[in-house]
């Protein structure tokens, strides 16, 4: 006799869906694909900070991943940003979604 799991047995719903897609924890690494102007949360220093998709970069290979590079703009406008590479596999970027603004939350910061 085979045991069947739960979600298996039972329809899921769209939340159920959503938990499945989005990460658990905010470190969590995550590959989503961006678009050039969607917004996106990078960490930074230690914190986490709202920031612009500006363009993707290039892929990066690992042992068991292809994961997306993008340049990430914030800050202030014109001569007061800043903008850096990010990783979607060091889970240092994340989109601007409610699910990851819950996580945020959870961590204690403030948007």
């Amino acid at each position: 006799m085979r045991l069947r799991n739960w979600k298996e047995t039972v329809e899921p719903t769209i939340e159920d869906t959503l938990l499945d897609v989005h990460p658990h924890f905010i470190d969590e690494p995550f590959p989503w694909v961006f678009h050039n102007g969607n917004a996106a949360w990078v960490k930074v220093d230690g914190k986490w900070v709202c920031g612009v998709i500006v363009t993707f970069e290039r892929y990066h290979f690992d042992e068991r991943n292809i994961w997306r590079v993008y340049l990430v703009r914030w800050g202030g406008r014109r001569k007061d940003h800043h903008q850096a590479s990010f990783m979607t596999g060091d889970g240092n970027i994340k989109p601007d979604s409610p699910e990851v603004r819950e996580l945020l939350r959870k961590e204690g910061v403030f948007i």
